[in-house]
């Protein structure tokens, strides 16, 4: 009797299809998967274009006006705050699996909750989050108590990982040990006599470092080799292990990446409104004359009014969405900035959360292993990747999700 085929899903964070298709040579283990397997050429990304709704929606099969993740900000009352796995107000493809007597483990992937899996391991970067980011609008509570909740009861996973003093201090260098922990901790996982039949893994730092130095700069081009070098590391542990006849690997980006030249400052152009960015997209919250005037404001500035669809209904009306016009992104004014700047250096060299379907935030996506048919797709959207996970797993997903793109 054939065995059971086990998928590994590996989010590679910020993975475009342009840059693949620019820089395949500096990712051969990727290219050889791709060319073994079936590679979307571009998988669309949701609305808009950032991080938590791109998981959010690669996990549920539905888009942010179904699960609710409008952003990696979410509107809370009168005001955002960070997106948490709490508000995915749809069920994932963890939870699908679990249903169906699959076991899952969950291994640094966010927006996903402990309960969705027999071992859960946090993002290692929740935790920089809760400190000196953005992100520490995350209640402390909340944030506390899912960074440090780790779930392995019968001690699956390898040994917590430890750094010395210095280490812990050096944000890229702790982020890129943490990604290869996380990656040892999966192939481990996956070659034991115990392999969970679905487990899920995120590369996290090629994101960062393309904010932080710039699209396809030489810093880009090092930390996407060595996410390229994780994913090599994890199939020759299958390959040792025996286990490739058996393994199906999904490996995906949650968005794209576009440098960018100069950052808008709403603070400054709307003073006393309520906004927050995501990336290359402003979300206002202005209804009536105000969403007027906040339209008049950025319209001086090249940004423009986009539909507001991805926000649920019943908050559509208060939401006003805007993008940036090309090479320009939202970001807060900086300490230092002159009174009347309204533009200038951005924080960020490069970003996402672009206008809806620009090429420059379509993802890569290949899937390849036992049973699945080599070919190539052109596009996907970006609804479709659940289902087509589930479909791989062999279990079913929920009416209202997208339809699976053909891997057999």
């Amino acid at each position: 009797m054939a065995r059971r085929r086990r998928l590994v899903l590996v989010l590679v964070d910020g993975l475009s299809a342009d840059y693949y298709e620019s820089h395949s040579d500096l990712l051969p283990n990727l290219r050889v998967l791709a060319g073994g397997g079936t590679r979307v050429r571009r998988l669309r990304s949701a609305v808009p274009a950032t991080s938590m709704p791109g998981r959010a929606t690669m996990l549920t099969g539905v888009g942010p006006d179904v699960h609710g993740v409008i952003g990696n900000h979410v509107l809370d009352g009168d005001s955002f705050r960070v997106a948490t796995p709490d508000d995915v107000a749809a069920s994932t493809v963890a939870e699908w699996a679990g249903k169906a007597g699959r076991d899952v483990a969950a291994v640094g992937f966010a927006m996903l909750r402990p309960s969705c899996a027999s071992v859960f391991h946090p993002p290692w970067w929740v935790r920089g989050f809760m400190d000196g980011s953005r992100f520490a609008k995350i209640p402390a509570e909340r944030s506390a108590e899912y960074a440090s909740n780790v779930k392995d009861p019968d001690g699956r996973l390898p040994a917590p990982m430890s750094l010395g003093p210095a280490m812990e201090k050096e944000g890229l260098v702790r982020g890129l040990a943490w990604d290869a922990w996380m990656m040892r901790a999966t192939a481990a996982l996956m070659c034991s006599d115990d392999a969970p039949d679905l487990a899920l893994v995120e590369i996290a730092m090629t994101d960062t470092i393309q904010h932080q130095f710039g699209y396809a700069s030489p810093e880009a081009h090092w930390s996407l080799a060595h996410a390229d070098e994780l994913v090599g590391g994890l199939v020759r542990s299958l390959q040792d292990a025996g286990r490739l006849d058996d393994t199906v690997l999904a490996v995906v980006s949650d968005h794209g990446h576009a440098p960018m030249h100069t950052a808008l400052y709403p603070d400054r152009i709307l003073p006393g409104m309520v906004w927050e960015s995501e990336g290359a997209t402003l979300h206002v919250l202005a209804d009536g004359a105000a969403r007027g005037q906040a339209t008049a404001r950025l319209a001086a500035h090249g940004a423009v009014a986009i539909a507001s669809d991805h926000v649920p209904e019943p908050h559509r009306e208060r939401v006003a969405t805007y993008a940036a016009p090309e090479g320009h992104s939202f970001e807060a004014s900086p300490p230092g900035a002159a009174p009347d700047a309204i533009s200038g250096r951005p924080k960020y060299a490069s970003t996402h959360g672009l206008m809806p379907g620009a090429p420059a935030d379509d993802r890569f996506c290949v899937i390849a292993g036992p049973g699945i048919r080599r070919h190539t797709i052109d596009t996907a959207a970006a609804d479709q990747l659940a289902p087509t996970l589930s479909a791989i797993l062999g279990v079913d997903a929920p009416a209202g999700t997208g339809t699976p793109f053909r891997t057999v």
